[in-house]
C-alpha cells in the first residue's frame, strides 16, 4: 500500500509563527513533526510515501530527500497555491492505484492505528475518529454502528458531540471521482471532508475506525508545547555526551553527542538536549523542554517547558517557559519569558490560552528584554536592550 502525506496540508493556521520552516519541520522530542509521522508509516509495513509539499517545501526535501535515511522512499507532489486537503490530494491523484493511505503530515499518530486501518478495506473510504474535548476546533464526526453519518467541520457549539476526525483515512481511487467536481469553502480552501460527505451522501460507505491510542494535532502554536510534552515520555533517551562533576541529571534525560553539562547544572526530565550544546554552569533545565543541537545555555538561566531549536544561544541570567525559540535565536543576559494566561490572535481569531514567547529564526534580542506571555516576534528582528515586548513584532524589524 502506497501513504499519501500531506506535508503543507492546512499549514496556514500557523504560517504567521512558522519560524521560517512548514509547522510538519518545527521539532518536538527533537524531531520534526513529519518525521514521526514517516517513522509510524515504515513501522506499520508502509515504505512508499507520496509527499505533498507546497510551503517552504525546500526545507522538508532538503531534510528527507529520498527518504531512504528512514527506510522509506518518498516520492513529492508540489501543492500550489495551498487550498486545502482535498486541493492537496488531487496534485497525488496521477500516483495512485488501487487503495492508499492519506495522513496529515502534522499529527503524530499510533502505528497500531495505521495497521488497523490499513486492514479496514472493505470500503472505498474508512477514516480515523478519536475524542477530544473541546472538539469544535475540529472536525466533529457522527457516526453509527462502525458508519460515518455526517461530518461538522469545526463546528460553533460544544454539543456536537466529541468524536473528532483524527486526520488518517483510507480510500480507494473513487474519491477522486468526488474531489474533481468539488466548490471552495467558506475558508477558501478545498475541503476533504466535504468530498467524504458526498461519498456519502451518494450512498458510498465510509467505515469509521476508533483510536483509543494517544493522538496528538498541532493545531495552535500553544499545541506544539503539549506535543513535545507527550512525545518526550514517550522517546527513548539516552546519555551521549559529557556530564561534568558537580552536574545532577534526574528523570527521562536525553544528552546528545559532544553535549557538556557543566558543574552545577540541574536537568529534571523528561528533557532531551541535543548533540554539540553547551549548557551551564549552574543552570537549570526543567520538564518538558527540547534543545537543539549546536545551542548555548549560559551560566544562572532557568528553561522549563519550552521549545530550543538549533543554534539557539541564551545568555546568562535568562528566564525562559512556556515559549517556542527559533533557530538562531541570539538572546542576551536577564532575558525573561516567562508563560501566563494570554489572548493570541490566530488566523484573525482570538484564543485565549496559557503560552509564554514564540521568537522567530535569526532574532538577536540584546539584555534586560522582557518578553510578555503570547507575543510573537518575527524572524530576524533586532531587539534593543531594555525593552518590554507587549505586542506581536513583524518580520526583520528593529526595536531600539
Amino acid at each position: 500500500m502506497i501513504a499519501v502525506v500531506l506535508a503543507a496540508g492546512e499549514g496556514s493556521r500557523l504560517k504567521p509563527f512558522t519560524i521560517t520552516r512548514p509547522k510538519v519541520m518545527i521539532p518536538v522530542g527533537n524531531k520534526p513533526i513529519l518525521e514521526y509521522v514517516i517513522a509510524a508509516l515504515r513501522d506499520s509495513g508502509i515504505i512508499d510515501i507520496i509527499m505533498v509539499v507546497g510551503y517552504k517545501r525546500e526545507k522538508i526535501m532538503d531534510y528527507f530527500g529520498d527518504g531512504r535515511a528512514w527506510g522509506v522512499n518518498i516520492t513529492y507532489v508540489e501543492q500550489s497555491p495551498q487550498l486545502g486537503t482535498a486541493h492537496a490530494l488531487r496534485q497525488a491523484a496521477d500516483k495512485v492505484a488501487g487503495q492508499f493511505l492519506l495522513v496529515n503530515g502534522d499529527t503524530i499518530v499510533n502505528t497500531s492505528d495505521i495497521k488497523q486501518i490499513m486492514n479496514a478495506r472493505d470500503c472505498d473510504a474508512v477514516m480515523l475518529v478519536t475524542h477530544a474535548s473541546p472538539a469544535k476546533k475540529y472536525g466533529v464526526v457522527e457516526t453509527n454502528n462502525g458508519l460515518v453519518k455526517d461530518i461538522l467541520e469545526k463546528p460553533k457549539y460544544e454539543d456536537n458531540g466529541n468524536i473528532v476526525n483524527a486526520g488518517v483515512y483510507c480510500f480507494s481511487t473513487k474519491i477522486f471521482d468526488f474531489l474533481s467536481c468539488m466548490e471552495i469553502s467558506e475558508r477558501g480552501e478545498y475541503e476533504l471532508t466535504d468530498a467524504i460527505k458526498k461519498m456519502i451522501g451518494s450512498g458510498y460507505a465510509v467505515r469509521s475506525i476508533y483510536s483509543k491510542a494517544i493522538w496528538m494535532d498541532a493545531l495552535y502554536p500553544w499545541d506544539l508545547l503539549k506535543l513535545n510534552s507527550e512525545t518526550l515520555k514517550r522517546q527513548k533517551l539516552g546519555v551521549s555526551g559529557a556530564i561534568e562533576k558537580g552536574a545532577m541529571i534526574s528523570g527521562h534525560v536525553g544528552i546528545g553527542n559532544n553535549t557538556v553539562i557543566r558543574p552545577g547544572t540541574y536537568i529534571q526530565g523528561p528533557v532531551c538536549i541535543g548533540d554539540n550544546c553547551d549548557i551551564g554552569p549552574n543552570s537549570v533545565i526543567l520538564p518538558d523542554t527540547s534543545i537543539g543541537s549546536n545551542c548555548t545555555i549560559e551560566p544562572l538561566t532557568r528553561i522549563s517547558n519550552s521549545i530550543l531549536m538549533d543554534n539557539v544561544k541564551v545568555a546568562s541570567l535568562s528566564h525562559i517557559s512556556g515559549s517556542i525559540i527559533g533557530e538562531g535565536a541570539m538572546l542576551g543576559s536577564g532575558f525573561i519569558a516567562e508563560d501566563g494566561d494570554a489572548t493570541v490572535e490566530v488566523d484573525g481569531v482570538l484564543k485565549k490560552t496559557t503560552i509564554g514567547a514564540i521568537i522567530g529564526d535569526n532574532t538577536c534580542i540584546a539584555g534586560g528584554v522582557l518578553a510578555r506571555p503570547g507575543n510573537i516576534i518575527g524572524i530576524r528582528c533586532k531587539i534593543g536592550a531594555g525593552a518590554t515586548i507587549r505586542s506581536n513584532i513583524s518580520d526583520n524589524t528593529v526595536v531600539v
